[in-house]
């Protein structure tokens, strides 16, 4: 009796963890081809492309023609992509954030912007 429910609850158990690796594996296959995306739609290297707390999307533009630019250029990028990753992530999205990176050596040093896409009336 006590082997067929040890045995019963280890079955259960590991169809529960190959259904969250699923779920991981297809979040990890939405976010690559997140990245692709918006390096298509803005002709720029994306480097990282990350999901915290499972809303905060932050993406990240490797030696961006605008890392040179000024804020409000920047911000208007931010804004951009923010809309865009919106529209397009199949996740909800509590905020867009937008780093321009420069790779100067072994330290990369750039700028962030919390995109505040359009709202819709």
């Amino acid at each position: 009796m006590h082997k067929r429910f040890g045995a019963l609850l280890g079955i259960l158990l590991l169809c529960a963890s190959c259904q969250k690796f699923a779920e991981g594996r297809q979040m990890f296959r939405d976010i690559l081809t997140l990245r692709d995306q918006v390096a298509a739609e803005f002709h720029e290297t994306v480097g990282n492309v990350n999901v915290s707390n499972g809303q905060r999307v932050t993406i990240t533009f490797i030696d961006s023609p605008l890392s040179a630019a000024g804020s409000a250029a920047k911000q208007q990028r931010a804004d951009a992509v923010a809309a865009f990753v919106i529209s397009h992530y199949k996740h909800p999205v509590s905020s867009v954030v937008t780093n321009f990176v420069s790779k100067t050596g072994p330290v990369s040093v750039g700028d962030s912007y919390v995109g505040r896409p359009a709202t819709k009336p």
